[in-house]
């Protein structure tokens, strides 16, 4: 890992599982290119939450999230081989804006988001929109369902 995000910090980014028992090296467990393609987010869309367990909440969201980002090979949350276990995914949940209004844009914009190759179709997500670096083939960006 070279690219450390500008608007994040690692305890937002790991699940607190991994937090504590991994520490700093967590960062070399999370993909530059999605790190990079997190940060163009929150510079597009403005404020958003990935994990927020270690602040106990967001103000705007008004749940705790754990497993929004990486997540340990062990759990139960999601599909057996995501995204998120690579350190190549996010769910983010943005203070001003719906989860569909960011899935429009992005796919609608893939030039203005490069390093994201899929997103999560949002109908199946409705309250956060997800996105990952998984190499593909195709042009453009991949929307997927669950």
């Amino acid at each position: 890992m070279s690219y450390k995000p500008k608007h994040f910090d690692l305890a937002e980014l790991v699940d607190p599982h991994l937090y504590k028992h991994v520490g700093e090296r967590c960062w070399e467990l999370l993909d530059d290119n999605a790190l990079m393609a997190l940060d163009a987010l929150r510079d597009r869309f403005g404020p958003l939450v990935v994990n927020n367990w270690n602040s106990k909440g967001s103000s705007f969201t008004h749940q705790i999230y754990r497993e929004s980002g990486l997540r340990r090979w062990d759990t139960g949350t999601g599909a057996k081989r995501s995204q998120h276990k690579f350190g190549r995914a996010f769910d983010c949940k943005f203070a001003n804006y719906e989860p569909y209004e960011v899935a429009n844009y992005v796919v609608a914009n893939p030039d203005e988001f490069p390093l994201i190759t899929r997103v999560e179709d949002v109908t199946h997500t409705p309250t956060w929109f997800h996105f990952d670096t998984k190499p593909t083939n195709q042009p453009g960006i991949y929307v997927f369902k669950p």
